[in-house]
């Protein structure tokens, strides 16, 4: 047996292929088995050096054991995982002594216990005595416990083929592959040394190379900090995302080609997310590269939803299934888009071949594999579009088997069954090698050119966690592989790939990964730049045709794209701005809610008001529709706070509940049924119970009575006409007390009000005193919402009512003239209005009162201000304008964005779109 010992990875392969096409020059009837892990480049490294493989075969080591096989005319029945997996899971349920008897999944259980089985054959591992902890020793014992009475005689193939080897094994074998490691491997390899010719790498040895690669080698993983003065290709690039590390590595491979071919360039990624990326940014340049396709059993996925709303009844598994469009009567598009959008808006589904599916899918039931797999089948045969796809799935899942299973068992072991299959696809000789870490096969390629993607802490070196079923100290007991051996192995592939001889190798990191989360730069850079001085990647500007997104972004443009630099020439002189409207559009009769929603914003005013454009519906009862409701049960139940009419309260719950639901009968919507729903109707209940409670306190405390609920008015302003509706108004004397109910807080700001907002219950207060000949007395909020008190007082204490009364405090302005008489009890403090007495009775200049000429004055600016509004609508104004400004505070009451319902349409632009800046007191634009 020839042993090439060394872990200078690139020159001893390179030694060994030599040595190789030498022999197989010299013995041409000799055949020369080559056994690696990735056959498919291992191919092309030996074609770079000879024009054709006559008498060499390069092949995995299992195809190896199928022509050893073959050679001595033996058929091996070797068991399935999925049987495997089975004998285990039967194992542990049979054997109530087993430590794994009671797992929550037994499938996923047994695949792991398998795992285990494989190495201890692989490894001819026996069971130890050494002192371990109690857990410990009763694991290792269960596991070698089902390992003797698990079935090994169909399990691995290698005890057949020790026996087989004799004097017809007199090859050549050269064994490159990192399986050497395993003890059944080492025992076939030392028997075909009898009778053949065996040749096998270890890198064990520090090799002797005078220059960067043999330091690195050396040094990369050791405690050394002294560093080197050999000549080195090293770059160091540092990237803020990864998407620009991405983009950085193929524009450069871009600027190099006018010299170079496609295959003179590798780039090493570490993980899916950059493989993906990459691949993006390489299609749009137009570049070959070796492509991973991953074939997928749609079928197997289309099941795996349905499966998963049997197991969970989550309507959004069933709409997956359905956008397969595998699903017979569910082929159209348009179709299962109107039941997404259905069930979005109403929270269910009525239509009854929807219906029939989902009662068809909850009938998929069984109890062990048999009825399972019959159940299934059936829903199949009966539901799916016919395909080959379909039939060889329905063949595949004919199984049969009598132990117990829960579906979610079922579900792992279809997984088992389906799992994707990834294969490389090389379009063409000339392309972009795209490596991962464990494929160091670079520098036997030939490339000249190599980037390494991704060299961030935990994504390159790899980070090995110890959370398997054995852990490193039960591992270590007996001879088992643990997660420091894993390491040793991926440390030994970045050493042979760093160690690699090229013209430039570019190590490459970013800050922010994909998700913008922070990274942190690998120890592999770190300790780099310990062993040599590396110079800086320089960076490109990114600018070109195939990056349009950065080509554009930096004020270039593809002539050949005639509409899309139109549309941008459009958009920068029109500054992402709406054109006036052309139609004469009819705007009265207007109410204040219209005129507040122009005053935020013209073009919200456009799509609410004039295009009608509607929110997306939500199954969810929404804010609007519990207002609605609030207003309908204060208004049937007003009896109950108007001067005292109500003798008590034993029937008010009930009353509230009869008039909630009468309210529903007559607005009837079937989301309303929903469980989430009746839950929130319930809590609208409790607080309207409070609310009236409360209502009727607030009367008896003052001198108003409730005069009407629900007051239509109307007025017009020259060529203005508004309308609209109080929701209750009291009277004392000849005054005027208008009230809003709101399910929020809601402050009354007079200067936002002289503004344009906070307007509408000071236009109908006017408006209503106007058309009746009443004197204005009072504007106020009441807040329906519960109230939760903050005490200090303790629990075992009875707390005092007016606490809880105080929290229900109105909200707006009184006449002076009148506060008195809205809470005519009010001693200090006013528990009804926003009002505090000074000792001599006279109000604190921070009580919400205001004069006869303050309101009138008010009102004139108000009314000026809807006629600017109102000349600005007629003109056709309606830009993306929203009202903002730089005071936190006004901004949050008045920003129209922060909460609106089309900024999909709108995508407002912060660099093309104004604002309309307001500040309180100020000089302010008009519009």
């Amino acid at each position: 047996m020839h042993i090439y010992n060394s872990n200078h990875y690139s020159s001893t392969m390179k030694q060994i292929i030599n040595d190789c096409l030498i022999s197989a020059k010299e013995n041409p009837f000799v055949l020369h088995y080559i056994i690696v892990d990735d056959p498919k480049y291992y191919e092309e490294i030996f074609l770079k050096q000879t024009k054709a493989l006559f008498n060499i075969e390069i092949m995995t080591l299992s195809t190896f054991y199928q022509k050893l096989l073959q050679r001595y005319h033996q058929d091996f029945k070797q068991k399935t995982n999925l049987e495997n997996i089975l004998e285990i899971m039967q194992l542990n349920k049979e054997d109530p002594s087993s430590l794994f008897h009671h797992s929550l999944n037994h499938i996923l259980m047994a695949k792991e216990i398998l795992e285990i089985f494989k190495n201890f054959y692989l490894y001819s591992l026996k069971e130890t005595d050494k002192d371990l902890p109690r857990l410990s020793q009763d694991k290792i014992k269960t596991l070698f416990h089902l390992y003797q009475q698990f079935d090994q005689k169909h399990f691995l193939v290698h005890d057949l083929i020790l026996s087989l080897i004799d004097e017809k094994c007199h090859d050549h074998y050269y064994f490159l592959t990192n399986q050497n490691k395993f003890s059944k491997n080492q025992e076939i390899i030392q028997k075909l040394d009898q009778y053949g010719h065996v040749f096998l790498y270890q890198d064990n040895q520090e090799n002797k190379m005078d220059d960067y690669t043999g330091y690195v080698t050396n040094h990369l993983f050791d405690s050394l900090q002294e560093k080197s003065t050999f000549l080195h290709p090293y770059q160091l690039l540092k990237a803020s995302t990864i998407q620009e590390e991405v983009k950085q590595v193929v524009f450069d491979i871009n600027t190099l080609l006018s010299n170079h071919t496609l295959r003179d360039f590798a780039i090493y990624y570490p993980n899916d997310d950059y493989y993906r990326h990459l691949c993006r940014i390489l299609d749009q340049f137009g570049f070959a590269y070796n492509k991973k396709e991953t074939l997928v059993n749609k079928t197997f996925q289309t099941v795996m939803m349905l499966l998963r709303y049997v197991l969970s009844h989550n309507e959004e598994d069933l709409f997956d299934a359905l956008s397969s469009y595998q699903l017979q009567g569910f082929q159209d598009f348009q179709y299962v888009s109107y039941l997404k959008n259905k069930y979005k808006s109403q929270g269910f589904i009525d239509d009854e071949a929807y219906c029939t599916l989902k009662e068809a899918v909850l009938k998929i039931q069984g109890v062990d594999l048999t009825t399972y797999s019959f159940s299934l089948k059936t829903f199949i045969e009966a539901s799916f579009n016919k395909s080959e796809e379909v039939y060889a799935f329905l063949s595949s899942i004919d199984l049969s088997g009598s132990e117990k299973l829960s579906l979610k068992e079922y579900m792992n072991l279809l997984e088992e069954m389906f799992s994707p299959k990834t294969h490389f696809i090389k379009e063409s000789y000339d392309s972009i090698y795209l490596l991962n870490y464990n494929q160091p096969y670079s520098e036997l390629l030939k490339i000249q050119y190599i980037y390494c993607l991704g060299l961030n802490e935990t994504i390159v070196p790899q980070e090995f966690k110890n959370t398997h079923l054995l852990l490193n100290q039960e591992a270590l007991a007996i001879n088992y592989p643990t997660t420091y051996d894993a390491l040793k192995e991926h440390q030994n592939d970045l050493k042979h790939l760093f160690s690699s001889h090229h013209e430039k190798i570019v190590l490459s990191y970013a800050l922010r990964d994909l998700n913008g989360g922070d990274l942190v730069v690998s120890s592999i850079i770190k300790k780099l730049t310990k062993l040599f001085e590396i110079p800086v990647f320089k960076k490109h500007a990114l600018i070109h045709q195939a990056l349009k997104e950065d080509y554009y972004l930096r004020g270039n443009q593809d002539k050949d794209l005639l509409v899309l630099n139109h549309q941008l020439l459009t958009y920068k002189q029109t500054h992402h701005q709406v054109l006036p409207l052309q139609i004469d559009y009819q705007h009265n009769p207007l109410s204040a809610s219209k005129l507040e929603v122009y005053n935020q914003c013209p073009y919200k005013y456009y799509l609410q008001y004039i295009l009608k454009v509607d929110q997306i519906n939500d199954s969810k009862i929404q804010s609007n529709e519990i207002g609605t409701i609030v207003h309908y049960v204060l208004e049937k139940n007003y009896f109950y706070f108007n001067n005292n009419q109500a003798k008590n309260f034993d029937h008010l719950k009930e009353d509230i509940h009869l008039c909630v639901q009468k309210y529903l009968n007559e607005h009837f919507q079937k989301k309303y049924a929903l469980p989430k729903n009746q839950f929130f109707l319930k809590l609208v209940e409790d607080d309207l119970y409070n609310t009236i409670l409360v209502l009727s306190k607030q009367m008896q405390r003052g001198l108003f009575e409730l005069s009407v609920c629900e007051e239509r008015v109307y007025d017009q302003i020259q060529d203005i006409e508004l309308k609209g509706f109080i929701d209750r108004v009291d009277l004392y004397q000849n005054y005027l007390k208008v009230i809003d109910y709101k399910s929020s807080n809601k402050e009354l700001n007079l200067e936002l009000a002289r503004l344009g907002f906070n307007m509408q219950m000071l236009i109908y207060l006017e408006m209503l005193s106007k058309n009746k000949s009443y004197d204005k007395g009072a504007v106020l909020y009441f807040n329906t919402k519960k109230r939760m008190l903050k005490s200090d007082v303790s629990i075992l204490e009875k707390q005092d009512p007016e606490n809880f009364f105080k929290l229900y405090k109105m909200d707006g302005y009184s006449v002076d003239e009148t506060y008195l008489e809205i809470d005519h009890d009010m001693e200090q403090e006013s528990s009804v209005i926003q009002v505090k007495l000074k000792k001599d009775g006279s109000p604190y200049n921070n009580a919400k009162i205001i004069s006869h000429d303050e309101l009138n004055t008010l009102l004139q600016e108000i009314t000026l201000h809807i006629q600017v509004l109102y000349q600005q609508m007629i003109s056709g104004d309606i830009r993306i304008y929203p009202t903002r400004s730089d005071n936190p505070t006004i901004d949050m009451h008045i920003n129209p964005c922060r909460f609106c319902h089309y900024k999909a349409i709108c995508n407002y632009d912060i660099f093309y779109n104004e604002d309309h800046q307001i500040e309180l007191g100020g000089q302010n634009e008009e519009r």
